[in-house]
């Protein structure tokens, strides 16, 4: 194995954990605690995959990271409420990264349908946020 794929797998190895800490993240912010701290890490997380796609040209991957981890920062700045319904669509986002990234790392096809419409979920939550 050359170095870019050892470099490779250690950013999938990192995706991987980033995931987990997103997801655990999400989970807590669910059942109530919207600690700032916890914000920010789940943020974190999201960002810290975009970075690393982008180094490696994933361009599919950071578009979608990108409206996610925009979203979130309206999350993190309070521009958006953690309601139950915005969590909803932050955790069905997170499978959705999840998905992506494994894809990705198989160099196999996912489903664009499915990222698309998540993204556009992403989008509307920001949208709606603009009306109440």
């Amino acid at each position: 194995m050359n170095n870019m794929e050892v470099i490779k797998q250690t950013f999938f190895h990192e995706c991987e954990e980033q995931l987990a800490e997103l997801e655990s993240g999400l989970l807590t912010i669910e059942s109530g605690n919207s600690d700032p701290e916890l914000v920010n890490a789940v943020f974190r997380a999201v960002h810290s995959i975009k970075g690393g796609a982008a180094a490696f040209g994933y361009d599919e991957l950071v578009d979608y990271v990108h409206t996610f981890e925009t979203t979130l920062d309206l999350v993190r700045s309070g521009t958006i409420q953690a309601t139950p319904p915005v969590v909803k669509v932050l955790l069905h986002a997170s499978d959705v990264l999840s998905d992506l990234v494994n894809a990705v790392r198989a160099e196999a096809e996912w489903d664009r349908a499915q990222v698309a419409e998540t993204k556009q979920s992403l989008l509307n939550t920001r949208a709606q946020q603009d009306f109440d």
